[in-house]
C-alpha cells in the first residue's frame, strides 16, 4: 500500500501473517514530492518540431529515484516505467473504474476447489526484450528471483510453496493456505513481474542481476528501456516484436521534474506533451478553459483521512471521536481545499472497494458539533493539532481548511506540518504526536485486505498512530479465507465503531497534456496513481 500525500512511506519487514510491508520512500501514499521538471529540461531541444510526431515527452511530478526493477522498485512514479517495459500473468484492466482482472502474459487460469493451486494457461508468441521467448520456467524463476531479492512487494508471492511447469505454456502454483486476495496481487501493478530467464543467468552477479537492471530492463511490454539517468531522466523506445497493439509513439521521454512553473510554462509552449503527477487546486483548475492545455482527471482508490491519536487528550472515547467526524463538513471543506481533485465519499473502505452496505461510516455532518465540542470536556481550552506530512500539498490544503473551520466554530486548532519520514513515526511518542493526522493512502490492489490490514492494524504500516481494533487480525484473516466479499463487513464494522480513522474523500489521478494527445482515458489505470500506458497514446 502506497500513501498518496506525494511522499513515499519508508519499508517495514513482511511477516508470516500476510501483513504487506510498506515502500520505501508514498502515503499517501500514499507516495511522492511534487517536484516538476527544471527550465533547462525543456529547452529547444525538446521543441515540438524537434520531437517529432514519434516522440512523447512527459514531465513527472514525483520524485523517483528507485531502480525500475519490478521486484524493488515499490513507488508510484516508477510504474510509469515498470507498467510499460514489463508484464505479469494477469493485470487489472485499464480505462475503467472497477478493479477488473484480465489477462496479460496468462490467456487463463484456473482455481482449485480448495483454493491452494492456481493453473495457468500462458500465451503463444511472446518474446522478452532480450530475444528470450516466454516459457512457464520464466514464471518459476520470476517467483523465486522475487523472494531472493525481498523487497517491498515480496509478500505477494510469499504464500507460493510450489511452482509446477508441466509444459511451456503452463505454470501451476501452489500456496500454503487459502489467499482470496492472491489473483488481485498478481494483478497489482507492484504484483510479480515476469523476467527473462537469460537475463537472469547472463547477468547475474552477486545480486540476482540488481546492478543489471538499475539500468536495463528484460521485460516484454510494448516499451523498452533505452537509457536511464537515475533521477532525471529516462528513455522508452517501443519494442519491434511485441506480441500485442504496436505503440504509435515510437519513443518516450520521461523527464524528473524541479521547478513546477518551467514545466506548465514548457507545456503551455508545447515543449512537452504531459505532466504527470497533481499540481495544486489552483494551478490544476487555472487550465479549465485554456486552449494551449487540457486537462483531466481520471478515478483512483487513493483515500484521504483522518486519523485520531487514541491518546489524545481532546477526544478520549469512541464517541467524543464519532462527534467530532460529524462537525466536520467533509463536502465543503474539500470543495474548498481540493475543487475537482478530490471527491467526497462515506465509504471507509477506497470507493467501490466493498459494497456501501458493508462500510457506510453513519456519520451525518451537523454544523454545531463543533461548537459543542469547543464549549465542553475534554476538548475544552485545548489546542487540537492536526498533523500533515509536509511536502502533501493535499495534506497541508485540508489540514489547514478544517483548522480554520474548527477556529471559527470556537474549537482552537492548528495544522502542523511534519517533515518527510517524521509522519510515520509518531508512534515513537504519542503524547507528544498531534490529535489528528490528515493522510491519504493508496493500496497495492483492489482487494479489502490490501487495505484493512496495512491501514487498521499496527503491523501494517501506515496505521500512524498505532491504534488497535480487538480481533480485527482474526477477521482479516477469516475473511482472507473466502472469497464472499460480505466477510468484511464485520472487519469495517469494527473499525468504524473505533472511530479511530474517518475517510473523507477520493482522489482523482489528474493529467495535463497538450491538445493533440489521444487514448489518455484507456492509458490510466484505477490502482495507479499518476501513471500512463503510453502504448494506448497517439497524436492527432
Amino acid at each position: 500500500m502506497r500513501s498518496s500525500d506525494r511522499t513515499t512511506s519508508p519499508a517495514t519487514a513482511t511477516n508470516k501473517d500476510r501483513a504487506p510491508a510498506r515502500r520505501g520512500p508514498r502515503a499517501g501514499v500514499v507516495t511522492a514530492v511534487a517536484t516538476v521538471l527544471a527550465l533547462t529540461g525543456c529547452s529547444a531541444g525538446h521543441s515540438g518540431a524537434a520531437r517529432g510526431k514519434d516522440v512523447f515527452t512527459a514531465a513527472v511530478v514525483q520524485n523517483y529515484t528507485t531502480p525500475p526493477d519490478p521486484d524493488i522498485n515499490y513507488d508510484g512514479p516508477g510504474l510509469n516505467i515498470i507498467q510499460n517495459t514489463y508484464e505479469g500473468l494477469v493485470k487489472y484492466e485499464d480505462g475503467t473504474d472497477s478493479a477488473k482482472i484480465v489477462p496479460a502474459l496468462a490467456t487463463a487460469w484456473k482455481v482449485s476447489k480448495n483454493g491452494l493451486t492456481y493453473t495457468f494457461t500462458l500465451r503463444d508468441g511472446v518474446t522478452f526484450h532480450d530475444g528470450t521467448k516466454l516459457t512457464s520456467k520464466a514464471v518459476a524463476d520470476a517467483i523465486k528471483r522475487r523472494a531472493q531479492v525481498g523487497g517491498g512487494s515480496a509478500y505477494m508471492t510469499a504464500d507460493v510453496t510450489k511452482v509446477a511447469t508441466p509444459d511451456d505454456h503452463t505454470a501451476v502454483l501452489t500456496l500454503s493456505a487459502p489467499n482470496s486476495a492472491f489473483l488481485d496481487y498478481l494483478a497489482s501493478p507492484f504484483g510479480l513481474k515476469l523476467i527473462s530467464p537469460g537475463v537472469l543467468e547472463k547477468h547475474a552477479g552477486k545480486d540476482h542481476a540488481q546492478t543489471w537492471l538499475t539500468s536495463h530492463d528484460a521485460g516484454t511490454g510494448p516499451y523498452e528501456l533505452a537509457s536511464a539517468k537515475t533521477g532525471s531522466r529516462y528513455e522508452l523506445t517501443a519494442f519491434h516484436d511485441y506480441w500485442g497493439a504496436k505503440p504509435k509513439f515510437g519513443t518516450v521521454e520521461l523527464e524528473i521534474s524541479q521547478n513546477a512553473a518551467a514545466t506548465q510554462l514548457a507545456l503551455e509552449r508545447g515543449e512537452i506533451d504531459a505532466i504527470l503527477g497533481n499540481l495544486n487546486k489552483s494551478a490544476f483548475e487555472s487550465y479549465a478553459h485554456s486552449k494551449t492545455v487540457t486537462t483531466s482527471t481520471f478515478p483512483n482508490l487513493t483515500t484521504q483521512m483522518i486519523y485520531v491519536n487514541p491518546k489524545s487528550k481532546a477526544f478520549t472515547s469512541a464517541g467524543q471521536r464519532k462527534r467530532l467526524f460529524t462537525g466536520i463538513d467533509t463536502r465543503g471543506i474539500l470543495s474548498a481545499a481540493m475543487g475537482s481533485l478530490e471527491e467526497p465519499t462515506s465509504q471507509l473502505f477506497p470507493q467501490g472497494m466493498l459494497n456501501p452496505g458493508l462500510d457506510d461510516q453513519g456519520i451525518t455532518f451537523d454544523k454545531a458539533a463543533l461548537a459543542d465540542i469547543a464549549a465542553s470536556s475534554p476538548a475544552k481550552g485545548r489546542t487540537v493539532r492536526i498533523g500533515y506530512a509536509g511536502s502533501s500539498a493535499d495534506g497541508k490544503a485540508v489540514a489547514e481548511e478544517l483548522a480554520s473551520r474548527m477556529n471559527s466554530a470556537g474549537l482552537k486548532a492548528e495544522a502542523v506540518a511534519y517533515a518527510a519520514g517524521t509522519i510515520y513515526k509518531l508512534t515513537d511518542d504519542l503524547s507528544a504526536a498531534p490529535d489528528l493526522a490528515v493522510f491519504s493512502v493508496f493500496p497495492d490492489a483492489g482487494h479489502p485486505d490490501s487495505w484493512g490490514r496495512i491501514i487498521y492494524t499496527p503491523k501494517g504500516g501506515l496505521d500512524l498512530f498505532g491504534a488497535e481494533v480487538d480481533g480485527l487480525d482474526a477477521g482479516l484473516d477469516k475473511a482472507l479465507t473466502t472469497t464472499d466479499q460480505s466477510a468484511y463487513g464485520p472487519v469495517a464494522r469494527s473499525v468504524i465503531d473505533s472511530r479511530n480513522w474517518f475517510s473523507i474523500g477520493s482522489l482523482n489521478t489528474t493529467l495535463l497534456t497538450t491538445p493533440g494527445i489521444s487514448g489518455t482515458r484507456k492509458a490510466q489505470n484505477l490502482l495507479e496513481y499518476n501513471v500512463l500506458h503510453f502504448a494506448a497514446l497517439g497524436r492527432s
